[in-house]
C-alpha cells in the first residue's frame, strides 16, 4: 500500500492466506517455486509507475455468495477513472471498498533500496486491519478475492494500452488447512498506490508528516481513526518554504500548490492565510490558518462540517500524493487509486453537482472508486461506471449495467432502477397517486368514481409540472387554457 516501507504497510489479510498472480505464478507453484525469494537489493524505481483496478470479483465474502464482479474498466482493457457504487444501506458498498483495499500488492518504499523481487503474500501475521474471518461469509468455505490490474500507463494518455496483471487473494475457512504464501517478481506491480477514505472523515491532532508513519486505508475499516491535521500540516509547509534550506523551494510549491486547491474546491472561499498567530487570544499566541469568506476571515475550526470534513481528506490526498512522489514537478498530477465512502457525506447539492468534475481535473491520473447515496453525484458522474449492488434472496449481486443518465432529471434518477424509489412525490402522496392511477385507466368513470376522484385532487393539490418555478407557471397556463377550449367546444371539464 502507498505510504508503507517494508513490514509497515498492510502486505496482506490478517491470518491465513495464499496470495498468487496469473498463470506465470500458478505455474512456478506447481514447480515447488513458492517459497520466499532471497531478496537481492537495487535501487527504487523512478518516476511513476501507473498500477489501476480493472476489475474485482468476490466470492462468499460477507453479502456476496455466488462469484460476483465489480467492473472498474471502461470495456475496453483501460481503466476507468470514476466508478460510483449504489445501493441501499447493509447490501455490501463498504466491504467492496475493502476488498479493493485488501487485494492490492504491497508496496515496499520509495525512499529506501527495494527488493528485486517484491514480495506481495500473506505469510503469517500481518497489520491489515480486519481479520480475515470477519471477511468470510460461511466459515466452512473458502472465500476468493480476484483482482485484476492495469499497468504501464496513465489514465490522461487516451492512446496508451495497459497490460493486465491478475492477484488472487484465499481465505481459507476454519475447517480448512492453511496455504503457504506465493511471491510476486514484477516490480511495477508493487509500485501500486492506493488511498483509502472512510464515512468518518475527520481531521486529527498531528499531521504525521513523516512518510510511512500512518496507515493510508485504515479509516475504510475504523471509525475512530483520524485523518492528518490540515492545519497543522499547512503550517509545517509553511515553516519549511521559509527555512534556508536545499528544499526551501520545493516546500513552497508544495505549500503552494495545496493551498491554490483549496481555494479552487471550496465555495465562497477567496483566500488562504497562514498565520503565526490568529489572534484570538493575545495571552497565548497560536499559529493557524483562516479562509477569506462573504462573512469575513474564518479560522478553521470555526468553519461548517461540511467544509472541514472535504477539507480533511483533501489535504490528507494531496499530503500524502506530495511525499509518494517528492520529486515530482506536480505531484497532484501523479497515479493513484483513491477509494472514498460515501463521497457526498455532508456537502450541500451544490458542491455535489460539481465535486466530481473538479477531482477530475485535479487529478488527472487518479482512479476514483466511490459510494454515494445521492442522485446528483450520479447526475454529475457523466463519464464514470454507475454500478448497483441489488439484494437478490440471501446475497448481493453485482449491476454493472446500470443505464446511462446523463440527461436525467433528479426526480427520474430516483425513480429509476438505481435508486428504486417508488415516486419523487412525498410519501404521503404514494397511495393518493396509486389510487387515482387505479380510477384514470378504467375505461368508463361511474358517478362514485368521479366523486373519488374530485377527492383524491383536492387532497393532492397541485402537482407541479415543470423543473423551474417559470416552467411551472407556463404549463398551469396551458392547462387552463386547455380546460377552456374544451368548455368551449362542449366537452366536459
Amino acid at each position: 500500500m502507498c505510504g508503507s516501507t517494508g513490514t509497515g504497510g498492510p502486505p496482506g489479510l490478517h491470518g491465513r492466506g495464499n496470495w498468487a498472480i496469473g498463470d506465470r505464478m500458478a505455474a512456478k507453484k506447481a514447480a515447488g517455486g513458492g517459497a520466499r525469494p532471497r531478496a537481492t537489493r537495487k535501487e527504487g524505481p523512478k518516476g511513476a509507475r501507473a498500477v489501476y483496478f480493472l476489475s474485482l470479483t468476490l466470492e462468499n465474502v460477507r453479502c456476496f455468495g455466488p462469484a460476483q464482479t465489480l467492473d472498474l474498466s471502461d470495456g475496453e482493457g483501460r481503466p476507468r477513472q470514476w466508478t460510483v457504487i449504489l445501493g441501499n444501506n447493509g447490501v455490501g458498498k463498504t466491504t467492496l471498498l475493502q476488498a479493493l483495499a485488501g487485494s492490492a500488492p504491497e508496496e515496499t518504499g520509495f525512499n529506501h533500496p527495494v527488493p528485486s523481487r517484491s514480495v506481495i503474500c500473506s505469510l503469517g501475521e500481518s497489520s491489515f486491519p480486519v481479520d480475515s474471518h470477519e471477511l468470510l461469509r460461511s466459515k466452512e468455505m473458502a472465500a476468493r478475492i480476484n483482482g485484476r490490474f492495469g499497468l504501464g500507463a496513465v489514465l490522461s494518455n487516451a492512446s496508451a494500452e495497459f497490460r493486465q496483471y491478475d492477484l488472487h487473494v484465499l481465505l481459507e475457512g476454519e475447517g480448512e488447512e492453511g496455504k503457504s504464501g506465493n511471491c510476486v517478481d514484477d516490480l511495477e506491480l508493487a509500485t501500486f498506490c492506493c488511498f483509502g477514505y472512510g464515512a468518518t472523515r475527520r481531521m486529527g491532532a498531528s499531521a504525521l508528516s513523516e512518510p510511512g508513519a500512518d496507515n493510508p486505508i485504515l479509516t475504510l475499516f475504523r471509525d475512530d481513526i483520524p485523518l492528518r491535521n490540515a492545519e497543522e500540516w499547512l503550517l509545517q509547509a509553511d515553516y519549511a518554504s521559509s527555512k534556508p534550506s536545499p528544499h526551501r523551494e520545493r516546500a513552497r510549491a508544495r505549500r503552494d500548490a495545496v493551498r491554490s486547491m483549496l481555494i479552487d474546491l471550496l465555495p465562497d472561499v477567496d483566500d488562504i492565510e497562514i498565520l503565526a498567530d490568529l489572534g484570538d487570544n493575545p495571552a497565548r499566541p497560536r499559529p493557524g490558518i483562516r479562509l477569506k469568506t462573504p462573512y469575513g476571515w474564518v479560522p478553521l475550526h470555526g468553519l461548517s462540517l461540511g467544509y472541514k470534513t472535504l477539507i480533511a481528506w483533501m489535504v490528507d490526498l494531496a499530503s500524502r500524493l506530495h511525499e509518494r512522489y517528492a520529486e515530482s514537478e506536480n505531484p497532484l498530477a501523479e497515479p493513484a487509486v483513491v477509494l472514498v465512502d460515501e463521497i457526498d457525506l455532508h456537502l450541500h447539492p451544490a458542491w455535489q453537482r460539481t465535486l466530481l468534475d473538479y477531482l477530475s481535473r485535479r487529478f488527472p491520473n487518479v482512479q476514483f472508486i466511490v459510494t454515494a447515496h445521492s442522485p446528483l453525484v450520479v447526475q454529475a458522474a457523466t463519464d464514470a461506471n454507475v454500478v448497483v449492488l441489488r439484494r437478490e434472496g440471501d446475497h448481493v449481486v453485482i449491476d454493472n449495467g446500470a443505464a446511462a443518465v446523463r440527461s436525467w432529471r433528479i426526480d427520474q434518477i430516483l425513480t429509476s432502477d438505481l435508486f428504486g424509489l417508488p415516486s419523487a412525490r412525498p410519501p404521503v402522496l404514494d397511495p393518493l397517486l396509486a389510487e387515482r392511477r387505479k380510477l384514470l385507466t378504467k375505461p368508463r368513470l361511474s358517478a362514485a368514481d368521479r366523486r373519488a376522484l374530485e377527492r383524491i385532487e383536492q387532497e393532492i393539490g397541485e402537482l407541479p409540472t415543470g423543473e423551474t418555478p417559470e416552467q411551472m407557471e407556463a404549463m398551469d397556463i396551458i392547462a387552463r387554457a386547455a380546460r377552456s377550449l374544451k368548455k368551449a367546444s362542449g366537452g366536459a371539464a
